[in-house]
Order: C-alpha cells, then sequence, then structure tokens
C-alpha cells in the first residue's frame, strides 16, 4: 500500500489544532480517516463521507461555494453533495457525501489516446452542462460582476505585492504586455465555471469514464474562457499539479490537441487572438501572485519569459 502522498502537506502544518481537529473527525465520520489532498483546506476521507476544515479561524462562509452547488445535475456526473456544515473552535467544516471513482492522475497514463480524447469530450460536455446551472450568487466569496474590471483590479494588486522582489526590466515588460492584452477584456456574458480543473479534481470509472467532479471552492461566475485558465496551466505544467510520486509519470506537457473540447466550448464568438491576450493575463497574475508567496527564482524568469513572450496558449489557438 502506498504512503498518503498527502500526509506530507499536513506535517508541514504545525498547526496545534491539527491533533485536536483530526481526532475529532475521525469520531465525527464514525471510522479510521484518512488525510484528503486540499490547499488551503484540511480533509478527511471517512468510508462513506469527507470532512473539509478550514484551517483559519473566523471564516463562517468559507464552503459556501460547496452549498452553491450542492443541488447541481450533471447528467451521469456525480458531484459532492452537503450532508451538514458547522464550526470548530472557530474552524468552519462541511461534511459531504463521498464519491465513487479513482482519481484522474491515476487513471490518466493507463489511457490510450483514444481513452484519453474520451474522457476530455466528457468532461468537456459536463462543463457544459454546469454552465447551464444558475446557484445562488450570494453565496459566491468574489465579486465578480464586472469581470474585465475584476482582471484589472487583480492584475494592479498583484503587481504592486511584488515591486520590490520583480526585476524592474520584469516589471516593465509585464506593465506593458497587460497593456496590450487588456484590449481584448471585453465583458461576456457569466456562467458557472468550476474555476480548479485539473486530473486530481476528476474522478473517473472502470472503465476510463468520468464519473466524477469534485472540489468546487474556486468556482466562480465568469465568462467561459476563464474555465480554460487552471486547464491550461495543468495541462504544460502537469508535474507541478500531481503527487510527488506521480512527478516522474508527468514530465512532459501533455498534448494540447486534446483540449480542443474544452476550447470549443468556451471561446465562443472570440478570435484565437483575443482568447490568447486573455488567458496570458490571467496567467500573468497567477505568476505574480507566486511569487508575492514564494519569492524570485529561476523558474520564476522562466515563467515570465514564457508568457511575457506572447506564447502562453500557443498550440491552443
Amino acid at each position: 500500500m502506498l504512503i498518503n502522498p498527502w500526509v506530507r502537506n499536513y506535517e508541514k502544518d504545525d498547526h496545534a489544532a491539527l491533533g485536536r481537529v483530526r481526532e475529532w473527525a475521525a469520531n465525527k465520520l464514525g471510522s479510521n480517516v484518512d488525510y484528503g489532498f486540499g490547499y488551503g483546506t484540511w480533509v478527511f476521507i471517512g468510508t462513506e463521507t469527507v470532512i473539509k476544515i478550514d484551517p483559519e479561524v473566523g471564516r463562517p462562509e468559507r464552503f459556501s461555494h460547496e452549498l452553491a452547488v450542492s443541488q447541481m445535475e450533471i447528467p451521469g456526473v456525480a458531484s459532492p453533495r452537503v450532508l451538514e456544515t458547522g464550526a470548530l473552535e472557530g474552524r468552519a467544516w462541511v461534511i459531504l457525501n463521498r464519491l465513487e471513482g479513482s482519481s484522474g492522475y491515476n487513471v490518466w497514463p493507463g489511457l490510450d489516446q483514444d481513452g484519453r480524447r474520451k474522457l476530455t469530450t466528457q468532461l468537456a460536455t459536463a462543463l457544459g452542462h454546469m454552465q447551464q446551472f444558475e446557484p445562488d450568487r450570494g453565496m459566491l466569496h468574489a465579486e465578480t460582476e464586472n469581470w474585465s474590471q475584476h482582471i484589472r483590479l487583480s492584475f494592479n494588486r498583484a503587481l504592486r505585492a511584488v515591486d520590490a522582489v520583480v526585476p524592474g526590466r520584469v516589471l516593465t515588460q509585464s506593465q506593458g504586455a497587460f497593456a496590450q492584452w487588456a484590449e481584448a477584456l471585453v465583458d461576456r456574458p457569466q456562467v458557472l465555471c468550476h474555476g480548479d480543473l485539473w486530473f486530481g479534481n476528476i474522478l473517473v470509472d472502470n472503465d476510463g469514464g468520468l464519473s466524477g467532479i469534485l472540489d468546487f471552492d474556486r468556482m466562480a461566475m465568469a465568462p467561459a474562457d476563464y474555465e480554460l485558465d487552471m486547464l491550461l496551466r495543468f495541462w504544460r505544467y502537469p508535474w507541478n499539479f500531481v503527487p510527488e510520486q506521480l512527478e516522474a509519470t508527468y514530465d512532459d506537457p501533455l498534448d494540447i490537441e486534446l483540449m480542443k473540447p474544452f476550447v470549443e466550448l468556451c471561446q465562443g464568438d472570440l478570435s484565437d487572438e483575443a482568447l490568447s491576450a486573455r488567458l496570458s493575463t490571467t496567467e500573468l497574475i497567477y505568476r505574480l501572485n507566486l511569487v508575492n508567496r514564494f519569492g524570485w527564482n529561476d523558474e520564476s524568469a522562466e515563467m515570465f519569459e514564457t508568457v511575457l513572450g506572447g506564447d502562453w496558449a500557443a498550440g491552443l489557438v
């Protein structure tokens, strides 16, 4: 049996409350619990249910996204249902039903090209159904009614945050590139976007078919092309997402041709140039935020060169 690859995330978190939370989760689930995966979330998996707990105190609305889509129906594809919510020592928690299936990143390497094409097509079809669902917008965290303004404000905040960290030349190039790309930031109709789609957030059945979609923490009402943001990032750098034991398996970018069903769903009337510009703006913001969190290094320099060179969406459009 493999050691749970996500245990290391909890071991790095020396929060004094974690031991008490784990004991409480085991009692709540009524069974032995295993660690799940979550950035900025403690996840405990039982036999039939899953508990997600916010490590931070005082955020009662933390899992309102899960509630917002709890009644969503996608034909043939399961999504979590909220069973109970509450707070423990000021930390919000939610209990969800556990879905059947294997994590997509475990299944993908064993699929042939036809199997991979089938899975991506099924995922695009599921996203099309998800786009038709109208959640209670009052339960969503982000204020995104004016998407283009939201992107501009996000860029300005991210740029200011790294002013003393990023080389001046890169800051100047970032400002110039964003000014050019911003012309494509026209407002489009907003639909429900998952916002965090990679193979760790999909489940696959024994036949290689899509069986479930998980983790709606980054869900947003946004232009459809926003869904391509995380998908493209995962497609180009999958080794940065998967468990450490699978990094060698995912040591090359995925076949960009397999993203075509997502592009067909999300591009709409955007030109290729406009879509490329919009994806480049969100990737630039993402990279600036990473530098703010982890500092400037050689990998940062390489990534900025790719994005600022206009090659981020190469092959996609």
